[in-house]
């Protein structure tokens, strides 16, 4: 519960959009083993059951924010593709390139 508290005051303090934290977002697995349920009210913030989290990582969104605290699935699909078209792989590790490499 410490660290809903936490997160909520970190928001609070560096929101962009000066807005005040109304939801928390967590993996389903966590909200099960604390004990809570979707809908229940944590240091103010409403738990949300958010399959886009990973398990031991929280989101605390706000009305402020311009999508309502959400990301449409084509969003995320957008940023993930730029971020991996944008970056050529560069072959790494111990002999490459070099005659004298062996396996094994």
């Amino acid at each position: 519960m410490k660290v809903v508290c936490d997160a909520k005051e970190h928001h609070d303090k560096t929101c962009r959009w000066k807005g005040k934290a109304t939801e928390v977002h967590m993996a389903f697995f966590d909200i099960e083993r604390l004990g809570w349920e979707e809908g229940d009210v944590i240091c103010g913030l409403v738990v949300v059951a958010d399959g886009t989290v990973t398990s031991g990582r929280l989101r605390v969104t706000c009305d402020a924010e311009p999508d309502g605290g959400g990301r449409k699935e084509e969003e995320e699909v957008e940023e993930v593709v730029d971020a991996v078209s944008t970056r050529e792989l560069q072959p790494v590790g111990p002999g490459y390139g070099s005659s004298n490499w062996r396996c094994c």
